[in-house]
């Protein structure tokens, strides 16, 4: 596959970048239980929280090489989000493979909620256009699509996570958290971790 391009050479992604730094003073701290439905690869209690495999593989909130962590703020979307790969690739349900669910408990100090209309009118977006921007077809054409620019743009101004709009569940939200920018003070928990291998 192709590498997903830079785009700091655009004025446009350079203001979107200055216009995150400028929001960063309506950063707020978040605390909640979160849920995330990971494969069984990432389903210990070293790599729960890793990053690792959307880093590898790239997200609707970030481009290769970014390590991201995403979870949802209620069982139904983490659901819906669990088998976007089976239901955007039309797969039989002879694909399906084993999948493990878990609650964390989640303290941040450096948020940034997405979902609130006053930050993406600041941003310069829609709902629709967070939604639905075909991110996979702009990855896979070497393209950093607008949505990993905006988690780009958090990475690296310091933000520790942002709640985002589900694209799975329209009335759910989805939590993606940066561990490279995580606060000492920051807690990420997982419920009854024991459980985990």
């Amino acid at each position: 596959m192709p590498e997903t391009s830079d785009r700091h050479e655009l004025p446009e992604v350079r203001e979107l970048f200055r216009t995150i730094h400028k929001l960063l003073d309506k950063a707020l701290p978040f605390e909640g239980i979160i849920v995330r439905s990971v494969g069984t690869k990432y389903a210990t209690q070293t790599a729960f929280f890793s990053g690792d495999g959307a880093s590898k593989t790239g997200g609707r909130w970030n481009r290769r090489g970014i390590k991201a962590v995403y979870g949802s703020l209620d069982i139904l979307t983490a659901t819906h989000e669990a088998y976007q790969n089976m239901l955007h690739y039309r797969l039989p349900l002879s694909s399906i493979r084993p999948r493990v669910t878990a609650g964390a408990r989640v303290s941040l100090a450096i948020t940034l909620d997405l979902t609130s209309l006053v930050i993406r009118r600041r941003l310069g977006f829609t709902l629709q256009d967070l939604i639905e921007e075909d991110w996979r077809g702009l990855q896979a054409a070497g393209v950093e699509s607008w949505t990993q620019a905006i988690g780009r743009g958090c990475f690296i101004h310091g933000v520790e996570a942002i709640i985002v709009p589900s694209a799975r569940h329209r009335s759910g939200k989805n939590i993606v958290l940066f561990p490279g920018n995580l606060q000492p003070s920051s807690i990420l928990e997982i419920l009854s971790p024991k459980e985990l291998p």
